[in-house]
């Protein structure tokens, strides 16, 4: 009988240790807390490639406007192509209209 309560008093005891150490974060558990869904390093890798494209892909190109001599992203500015290559940018449809309107001048004189 003296031997059934030692044996009880260690697996008590070791229960304990285990109890102590997982809630340090000394002593990892097999079981995963995610639902039952641990991702693997391929997934995260995946996961960290999808975040890296959708980050390029927000990302948009920057020009110089014309008149006020300062950077706006491409897709909200308007502009003119005038001929091969060359395209002016503004920073809106007033500073677009001013900029032909000196133009159409300085080519009629």
């Amino acid at each position: 009988m003296n031997a059934f309560f030692q044996l009880m008093w260690m697996v008590v005891l070791w229960m304990m240790v285990q109890h102590i150490l997982k809630k340090v974060g000394l002593l990892r558990t097999n079981t995963p807390k995610d639902n039952g869904h641990r991702p693997d390093k391929t997934e995260e890798k995946r996961n960290l490639a999808e975040e890296i494209r959708t980050h390029r892909e927000s990302i948009v190109d920057m020009v110089e406007v014309e008149c006020c001599k300062v950077y706006m992203p491409e897709d909200q500015a308007y502009l003119i192509i005038d001929g091969p290559g060359k395209t002016h940018y503004f920073c809106s449809w007033e500073c677009r209209e001013k900029y032909l309107l000196e133009n159409s001048q300085l080519k009629a004189s």
